[in-house]
């Protein structure tokens, strides 16, 4: 812990306070429409299964553990969102670049988030609050609150924007 020579009660260098200033808000994560081009089983994971998705500006690979909630053949063509600033990582021997956005409800049903009027690469954002981070990790995107309800999405808050997102299935909750 680092003191101010000053004496506790002194004003910082620049003329605030420590105790004036605001607690950090963790890194915001970067949400963007994705359409899923190919599902595929996880070679080496039972419970994961492989995505190839098209950005907009790019494709990526992303890796997800939505086995037994959706058959491959259902995720071909969606438009999902997906966290494209997530620290890629490479799951049971397969890198994922990103992450797709999912609920699950008290009865263990789950749902993808969709962006189902976006083209691919749709940047979607909190009404208020800071821009995303050049990069986030799998922690720091769990520090965020990212809630589905009937009314919409909100990211910490405050209202998501950019096009309308609809919860498949109806499942409505925390997204991770």
């Amino acid at each position: 812990m680092t003191t101010n020579p000053d004496g506790p009660d002194a004003a910082e260098p620049d003329g605030a306070s420590p105790a004036d200033e605001a607690p950090a808000s963790p890194p915001i994560p970067d949400l963007r429409v994705a359409k899923v081009l190919e599902a595929r089983d996880h070679p080496n994971a039972d419970r994961l299964l492989v995505m190839d998705i098209d950005l907009g500006s790019e494709q990526r690979q992303i890796v997800a553990g939505i086995v037994g909630h959706y058959e491959l053949q259902e995720l071909e063509g969606l438009p999902i969102v997906v966290v494209a600033n997530l620290q890629h990582a490479k799951l049971r021997g397969e890198v994922s670049q990103g992450m797709l956005l999912a609920a699950e409800n008290d009865e263990g049903r789950l749902g993808v988030l969709l962006a189902p009027e976006a083209e691919p690469g749709t940047p979607l954002r909190a009404e208020t609050g800071p821009p995303p981070a050049a990069e986030i990790t799998f922690q720091e995107f769990h520090e965020n609150t990212l809630l589905a309800g009937p009314d919409g999405v909100t990211l910490n808050g405050a209202p998501v924007t950019g096009t309308r997102l609809v919860m498949d299935r109806e499942v409505f909750g925390k997204l991770r």
